[in-house]
């Protein structure tokens, strides 16, 4: 779930924002804008408490770089913080010119 909840977080941002935009502006509310933009970071946010059990359940000793099941759990949960990371700043800069800029301009 770490791995791809940000990415589905960020693509869900985009798009149902992008069609509700019209909408948006024709009840003169840009609330829901702002609230899609918040469910998107909680996404990401959820998909990283995942990551980061999968993380601690994982020995600190085990390298991320091998074949073994423990190995490739380790990778995956590193992978999934900073696909959450990564995502999570992308779903920001995205909402700042939601916040800052009128859309029905």
């Amino acid at each position: 779930m770490g791995v791809l909840a940000g990415p589905v977080a960020f693509a869900l941002d985009l798009c149902v924002s992008y069609a509700i935009v019209k909408w948006s502006c024709s009840v003169r509310s840009h609330t829901v804008l702002h609230a899609i933009t918040v469910l998107a970071l909680a996404m990401v946010l959820a998909g990283a408490v995942a990551a980061g059990m999968a993380l601690r359940a994982t020995r600190n000793d085990v390298p991320t770089d091998g074949g073994s099941p423990r190995q490739r759990a380790r990778f995956m949960a590193v992978l999934g913080l900073s696909a959450c990371a990564l995502f999570a700043l992308a779903i920001f800069a995205e909402a700042i010119p939601r916040w800052v800029l009128d859309a029905c301009l």
